[in-house]
């Protein structure tokens, strides 16, 4: 493999995407780098301190590698230029670096390194872990490293121009703050070649590197970066609204031409986006001394959280304007007051941040699936970045049932795993002493239920069927036990929650009891795969016993359907575990499920909830009512409900290739496939999907009079079955006609 293919790079270049080559395991000759800080920084208080490091090179030609870190995060910049920014989240036992060949971007003679380090003290977001304020460079080489380790020889100062500017909310907030900044405090030019910092301070050595695995007195163990880094594309709104008299010119948008608002003026834009997006805007203006600017981000609904930036300027000429933290909207209304001076707006727009993934999947039914589809994808693609966060607004948090969806998601539309097998595995790192796991997961609380703990497993079996690692699945194997052993400690006789259980979060004992169930029928899978017989057959017996105490004691007869606790209402929730944990007798499962489909939804049913009542439905096979299901959520798409714009939306994605075009896995790994496609009304599906061996597989397929006839591809080495109204074909690799 080619050097340029193994090492992480990021190339910012203007207007183009960040280039990216992933190295996926990779440290230094030597760690003999120290971490530093300045002996004016606060350890752990909030503060933005810049670090310079000036070299010489006359004799050095070729890559020039370095390892890269940062306590809370960086923003790496070369000869002025800026190569990349971390590191990406995960706890003090896994602190990740990056990996970075700058070579590109040096010269002969005199160059300069420069890191922007943030210190969210108090603000940090809520999946930010911190040990004190630091940054940390360590070259790959012997050769390296003299040159450009951090110790001593590197200055620094803190930028007092940037201070927080509070979030306003009367929910939950887990995101980044806002910033203040007060332009002529600002060390303009300071990561430029150049730059005179001979007043700047000396830096502070702070501690030396402790390494994952090892016993250290540091909290932080450095780690490689697990997952693929961020990719950044330079992206323009697509259109710009205002209420003032000044009037933006067409080509405004384009930064082509400027905007002028005079002295003594008040003006209001938005500034829209075209959909929901992440990742960093940047404002160039000139003049406007001591203007005002208030920029608000707006997502795409109407919520309880206000997020603002605050900018005064100082009068010069173009400054550019980027926040500290990474910032989620639709919109972005910028509101403006001049003082004596105009102020001149040469451009606005934003650097699009995501995971690298090259998404190649595809979906095309009816003009109202195929927008449902696009949206859910967009979202979902939007909030993979380190981690699968659930709301990249308000929360940017990884939760394991979100991320259960969100990572199979990703995986249809990209063939790339990472991300959900890191989701399943930081997961386990969350685990608290008595056995069960954290909710969410980076994240500095400690908000724990039964429930995510039992999801977690089933999220381990998800993993599994797109790709069979054995050696994954043993490493998380014992915390398998150690879930399933937590809950036979606590629940009664039968295997119903009692009302004492702990973690129980006020969950209805019937559904714990459900969520147990189909754990325990994950959980001997599992152990099959792991190569523990004698445990699989123990799951299995014990869930066999279960299931004829929850049919008896919590499934109404009258409705055809389970209640979440004796004596409840019917749940279509509870009732979709039960089918998915064989709780149902084979003769009812048809009866059940047309039940559960007449049934009016819950008004507080969630996406997570409606994903497994899509996979009792596909997982038993009788799909034939299930195409209403999909019409409460293209409601909420078009009434802009808040629900819709988290990760769990993916489920629409799944929904659609699971049952509309029937796509399945039908054994680990994805080795074999079921295509039992369920159109409704429509008259034709087409879907492509990545297969996790890289190859795409799909369906192009026309319905008409109860028949079908179509295309199916699927990748070499790939058998399965095609399945219609009780009839089946046997599917061999490659391209094929299908006809029933």
């Amino acid at each position: 493999m080619k050097y340029w293919q193994r090492c992480k790079l990021l190339l910012v270049l203007s207007g183009l995407t960040l280039s990216l080559h992933a190295q996926t395991s990779s440290s230094p000759a030597r760690w003999d780098a120290s971490w530093i800080s300045l002996p004016s920084a606060d350890r752990a208080g909030y503060g933005v301190y810049l670090f310079r490091k000036q070299f010489d090179l006359t004799n050095y030609s070729g890559p020039f590698v370095i390892h890269c870190s940062a306590d809370n995060g960086y923003r790496l910049y070369v000869n002025g230029k800026f190569v990349a920014m971390g590191p990406a989240k995960s706890d003090l036992s896994n602190w990740y670096y990056e990996t970075i060949d700058i070579g590109p971007f040096l010269k002969y003679g005199v160059n300069t390194l420069a890191a922007e380090v943030v210190n969210f003290g108090e603000f940090k977001p809520r999946s930010q872990f911190s040990h004190a304020t630091g940054l940390l460079v360590q070259g790959n080489t012997a050769k390296e490293a003299a040159i450009i380790n951090t110790g001593t020889t590197w200055k620094g100062m803190e930028d007092a121009s940037v201070t927080v500017w509070p979030v306003s909310t009367s929910g939950f907030y887990g995101a980044y703050p806002g910033d203040s900044i007060i332009s002529q405090y600002k060390f303009w030019g300071w990561e430029q070649p150049g730059y005179d910092d001979s007043k700047w301070e000396k830096a502070v050595v702070t501690g030396p590197v402790a390494l994952q695995g090892n016993s250290s007195q540091n909290w932080r163990l450095l780690a490689p970066r697990e997952v693929n880094a961020l990719m950044m594309e330079k992206r323009r709104f697509v259109q710009l609204k205002e209420n003032g008299e000044v009037k933006p010119s067409g080509r405004f948008l384009e930064g082509v031409q400027p905007l002028t608002i005079p002295a003594k003026q008040k003006i209001s834009l938005l500034f829209d986006a075209g959909e929901q997006t992440a990742g960093f805007p940047e404002l160039l203006i000139s003049g406007g001394l001591d203007a005002n600017i208030n920029l608000t981000y707006l997502p795409d609904y109407t919520g309880v959280t206000t997020l603002q930036d605050y900018i005064r300027p100082d009068g010069a000429s173009r400054r550019t304007f980027i926040p500290t933290g990474y910032r989620t909207f639709r919109y972005i209304q910028v509101d403006i007051a001049t003082n004596k001076a105009p102020l001149t707006i040469h451009d606005y727009c934003y650097q699009d941040t995501r995971n690298l993934l090259t998404d190649r999947s595809a979906f095309a039914a009816s003009p109202g699936l195929d927008t449902l589809w696009k949206a859910a994808r967009h979202l979902a693609l939007a909030g993979a970045q380190d981690n699968l966060y659930e709301d990249t607004y308000t929360e940017q948090l990884q939760y394991i049932s979100s991320a259960r969806i969100h990572g199979q998601a990703i995986a249809a539309f990209t063939g790339d795993l990472q991300l959900f097998r890191q989701a399943i595995w930081l997961a386990d790192q969350s685990r608290i002493p008595e056995g069960l796991i954290r909710d969410r997961y980076p994240s500095d609380d400690r908000v724990v239920s039964i429930s995510s703990s039992l999801q977690w497993i089933g999220a381990l079996q998800d993993y599994l069927m797109w790709k069979a690692d054995r050696q994954f699945a043993k490493q998380l194997y014992p915390g398998v036990k150690q879930v399933i052993g937590w809950y036979e400690k606590y629940a009664d006789a039968n295997g119903i929650a009692n009302a004492n259980m702990p973690y129980r979060n006020e969950a209805p004992a019937g559904t714990c009891a459900y969520q147990y169930l189909l754990a325990l029928r994950q959980a001997a899978q599992i152990a099959g795969f792991c190569e523990q017989p004698s445990d699989s057959a123990g799951y299995t017996k014990t869930a066999d016993r279960l299931r004829e105490t929850l049919y008896q004691q919590l499934f109404n007869q009258d409705k055809g359907l389970f209640t979440s606790a004796s004596g409840r209402e019917v749940s279509r929730y509870a009732t979709a575990l039960a089918i998915l944990a064989q709780a149902v007798p084979p003769k009812q499962i048809k009866s059940v499920i047309q039940h559960m489909l007449a049934e009016k939804p819950a008004p507080d049913e969630t996406l997570y909830e409606k994903y497994l009542i899509g996979r009792a439905v596909m997982e038993s096979g009788f799909t034939e009512q299930s195409t209403n299901e999909l019409q409460p959520i293209q409601a909420m798409l078009e009434q802009h409900h808040p629900a819709f714009f988290r990760s769990g939306a993916s489920m629409v994605n799944l929904w659609l290739l699971g049952i509309t075009a029937g796509i399945q896995p039908a054994s680990y790994g994805y080795r074999t496939v079921l295509i039992a496609p369920e159109p409704g009304n429509l008259s034709a599906v087409q879907a492509t999907m990545v297969h996790p061996d890289g190859n795409t597989m799909g369906v192009d397929l026309q319905f008409r009079n109860n028949r079908v006839k179509g295309k199916v591809n699927l990748p070499f080495g790939v058998t399965g079955k095609f399945r219609w109204r009780g009839k089946e074909i046997t599917l061999h690799g490659g391209p094929q006609e299908v006809s029933l």
